[in-house]
């Protein structure tokens, strides 16, 4: 059992070293040894009833969840960096794509004579997608895909109001 704060510190600055080889061989590259030895110093602390005796066995086993649970981190970030389904949302305000989806409903209804690559271009606006995305599957710019919709919107409205 520890007696006091300083005793604990003491022998755990001894076990230092040896703690950071411990995170560096079980952890990702990405993470850093020396701030896993220090969580699990600083977690180490908050147990009173530690027995000084049974120190380095605890302490090892902390540093060694604390790298599991930071690798876990990372393969989880690593997934969603590489799954578009599991970005954020867009920071486009939602009525922008609440409107931009109603008009591209509307103009769908409004598409039958309109050539291929116009119907799908639309049909990827009323599905959501953002314009990037589409701009990729259409080969184009995102530039490209907002003039094109422009285009679009404009013969639609001289279909209708000439």
């Amino acid at each position: 059992m520890i007696d006091s704060p300083s005793t604990y510190w003491r022998e755990s600055v001894k076990l230092r070293e040896f703690l950071i080889r411990v995170a560096a061989s079980r952890c990702s590259p990405s993470a850093d040894p020396e701030d896993i030895v220090h969580e699990a110093l600083v977690r180490g602390a908050c147990y009173p009833d530690l027995d000084l005796e049974r120190l380095p066995q605890f302490l090892v086993t902390v540093v060694i969840r604390l790298c599991i649970d930071e690798n876990r981190r990372t393969t989880v970030a690593v997934r969603m960096a590489r799954d578009r389904r599991l970005f954020p949302a867009s920071p486009q305000d939602p009525s922008e794509s609440v409107c931009d989806r109603a008009e591209a409903h509307w103009l769908v209804r409004r598409l039958a004579n309109f050539p291929q690559r116009d119907r799908k271009l639309v049909s990827m606006v009323t599905d959501g997608l953002p314009s990037a995305e589409i701009a990729k599957v259409l080969h184009t710019t995102p530039q490209g895909t907002y003039s094109a919709l422009y285009r679009i919107r404009r013969r639609i409205n001289n279909c209708y109001t000439g």
